[in-house]
């Protein structure tokens, strides 16, 4: 064979080889590309478990299974066939599994009971006594209490928890006190639907934040590990809120609550509104013994006033009597000297007509003397 046969051979094994040399770089990118979807893939699949987190434990094995699976690669059509199968009969085990849980559920049921009492008492300070002694011999613990008093009545209200083994004979007890009037009211709430679905729950978050912990010691890059933490800081709230108000629930549950009102009523207000029943002679004569209590009660502060005015009236008789003693005898002798005063002026005129008629008469007799030859 010539040089140009040689050539043309060459080429010819060239032109061969040269797609299967394409197809190995592309199947090279395509692992590439599928190992950088695997993160992604992951985080849809561990997202699409809250949406179905309400299906049971189950629900969250399965979940677990399927975002494994982008994480390992590619799987044969055989093996993905049997792991579909096996999906299969572990939803049908968690399904009865389920089942059988309700049932025990059933059995032991979760009841929150609470009470509403109204006492009358005669003494309100012994019911208030003995209502705290009954709390710790039950074991319990008073929770809030206030007291009130008014020109009606006296009293206090109680919030109280007792063990729920005790809450019935707690509520016996009470009566025991022997008060004057009783109201009750019990009233329970069947929380156990509410504490199955949070048990579901908190499989379900548990099982997600155990994935996304191995996320996180299995990422590479800085944007996925920003990723994983941030959903795993959001499951990991999730969690603790729900342990919370299941441990609130089993608080409830334990311990029943009981508010207590006891009151002692004004003995004078309740004859004051009962009158109106008595017969007309006997509230007459109330009426008068009243009458009587009120001018006996009015002397008696007259009295009470008295004494208690009597120093600085001795005091103010000391200053005032010989001040009133001075001022009348100078009345009297200001009246005196004006009745002297009076008698001096009434006696002046009779002394100047007096002298008058006597000169008068001495002129007379004068005349009679000088002119005797006239006569």
């Amino acid at each position: 064979m010539g040089k140009r046969g040689k050539k043309i051979t060459v080429w010819g094994v060239i032109i061969m080889l040269l797609p299967l040399l394409l197809s190995g770089c592309g199947s090279a990118s395509n692992d590439v590309a599928s190992n950088s979807s695997a993160s992604k893939e992951a985080m849809n699949q561990a997202s699409s478990w809250a949406e179905t987190e309400m299906d049971g434990a189950g629900a969250a094995e399965t979940a677990t299974d399927v975002a494994t699976a982008p994480a390992t690669g590619s799987v044969a059509p055989d093996s993905a066939a049997a792991g579909n199968v096996g999906n299969d009969s572990e939803a049908v085990n968690s399904t009865s599994g389920l089942q059988q849980a309700s049932t025990d559920a059933g059995l032991n049921r979760k009841l929150i009971y609470q009470a509403h009492v109204v006492m009358e008492v005669k003494d309100y300070a012994k019911a208030q006594s003995e209502i705290r002694n009954l709390v710790t011999l039950a074991g319990g613990y008073i929770v809030e209490f206030s007291e009130n008093q008014s020109q009606h009545e006296l009293g206090g209200n109680f919030v109280l928890k007792v063990p729920a083994a005790g809450f019935s004979s707690f509520l016996d007890r009470l009566e025991g006190l022997k008060p004057e009037s009783l109201q009750r009211n019990i009233q329970g709430q069947d929380v156990s639907e509410e504490y199955v679905d949070l048990e579901s729950r908190l499989k379900v978050k548990q099982a997600m934040e155990a994935r996304y912990l191995k996320f996180v010691e299995e990422a590479t890059q800085t944007k996925q590990l920003v990723e994983y933490v941030n959903e795993l800081e959001r499951i990991q709230t999730e969690i603790e809120q729900i342990k919370g108000r299941m441990r609130y629930l089993d608080s409830n549950v334990s311990y029943s609550t009981i508010d207590i009102r006891v009151f002692q009523p004004d003995p004078s207000k309740l004859t004051a509104a009962s009158s109106d029943d008595t017969p007309l002679l006997e509230r007459m004569k109330k009426a008068l013994t009243g009458s009587i209590d009120v001018l006996s009660l009015f002397f008696q502060w007259l009295v009470v006033f008295a004494a208690g005015a009597l120093p600085p009236l001795v005091i103010a008789a000391l200053i005032v009597i010989p001040i009133w003693i001075k001022r009348r005898k100078n009345r009297e002798q200001r009246e005196r000297r004006r009745a002297e005063l009076k008698a001096s002026k009434a006696t002046s005129p009779q002394r100047e007509t007096m002298p008058t008629s006597s000169t008068e008469e001495k002129q007379e007799d004068v005349g009679h003397v000088d002119h005797p030859e006239e006569h």
